[in-house]
């Protein structure tokens, strides 16, 4: 079976919300879905580009004065559809890589402090994670009228992701226990 590609799924959704150009779906992306989905300008602008093709998006060119044109996307009524049908499939099971736990399944050949470090350093990242969601639910609260039809599930993505960084301190804080007296 060919692998689908995903992304169009993540536009598809977010240009749900409104039209956007290109810049503005990055922007959105990263306070909205960022934690737990990644795209970039190289994947988001070829993918939009399949998107019109297909006529699941419309593309509009704004001109503005002093700067380059300014491409907009909206989603079509065949867009929309495409969209709910995608919900309604199973979703896909993750397939985890995580290249600390590689490291530390093999740290017994590599000194007791070089592993401390990389947890540590886990440790600090997810320390800032959970910071950054806590400027996420200021924000989307803000910015958002409680009578939204979407509210209450962009707070489960943000309270899943608040959930697994607060489990990823907890564990960086009991490995390095156990880490506490190796070489």
């Amino acid at each position: 079976m060919p692998r689908v590609n995903q992304s169009q799924f993540a536009l598809l959704g977010l240009l749900s919300l409104g039209p956007k150009s290109g810049y503005d779906l990055k922007q959105l992306i990263s306070w909205s879905v960022n934690h737990f989905w990644r795209e970039g300008y190289g994947q988001i602008y070829p993918t939009l580009q399949q998107l019109a093709k297909q006529r699941l998006v419309t593309k509009k060119t704004q001109r503005q004065k002093g700067k380059p044109d300014r491409n907009v996307y909206s989603l079509t009524p065949a867009g929309r559809e495409r969209l709910k049908q995608w919900l309604a499939e199973p979703a896909s099971p993750e397939v985890p890589r995580n290249e600390l736990l590689l490291k530390l399944f093999f740290g017994q050949w590599a000194p007791g402090a070089t592993s401390r470090k990389q947890i540590e350093d886990h440790r600090q990242l997810w320390k800032q994670e959970i910071a950054d969601y806590a400027g996420i639910r200021k924000r989307l609260f803000a910015e958002s009228d409680e009578r939204n039809p979407g509210l209450p599930f962009w707070e489960m993505t943000l309270s899943y992701g608040e959930h697994i960084a607060k489990a990823q301190l907890a564990w960086s804080e009991e490995a390095l226990k156990r880490l506490k007296d190796t070489d």
